[in-house]
């Protein structure tokens, strides 16, 4: 597994409000494709949670997880670290975009 998800959880935990603008940004993009919000308010459970989340939708065959993935605009070159780790990373890329602005 690669240390992208460490780094970004690292990330999270070390300014509180990267991390509000972060799970808005996910939560945002989970209810708009009629996922439930994810409550937690500590970055590794908020992180586990969409993980496990991810992954119940992917084993199911949700469909509401090709809306998601195309809400959160996840390019292929994105998924070369899993489903998962893609969305992840994508959603962190575009919160990084909007912190720099």
């Amino acid at each position: 597994m690669s240390d992208l998800l460490p780094q970004i959880q690292e990330k999270l935990e070390s300014r509180h409000h990267v991390f509000t603008i972060y799970k808005n940004q996910v939560n945002k993009d989970l209810e708009r494709s009629g996922f439930e919000a994810i409550e937690e308010n500590n970055p590794k459970e908020f992180l586990m949670e969409l993980a496990s989340l991810l992954n119940e939708a992917i084993e199911d065959s949700n469909p509401k997880l090709q809306q998601l993935y195309y809400l959160a605009d996840v390019q292929e070159r994105h998924l070369q670290h899993g489903i998962i780790l893609g969305f992840i990373n994508r959603e962190w890329i575009k919160i990084q975009f909007r912190l720099r602005q």
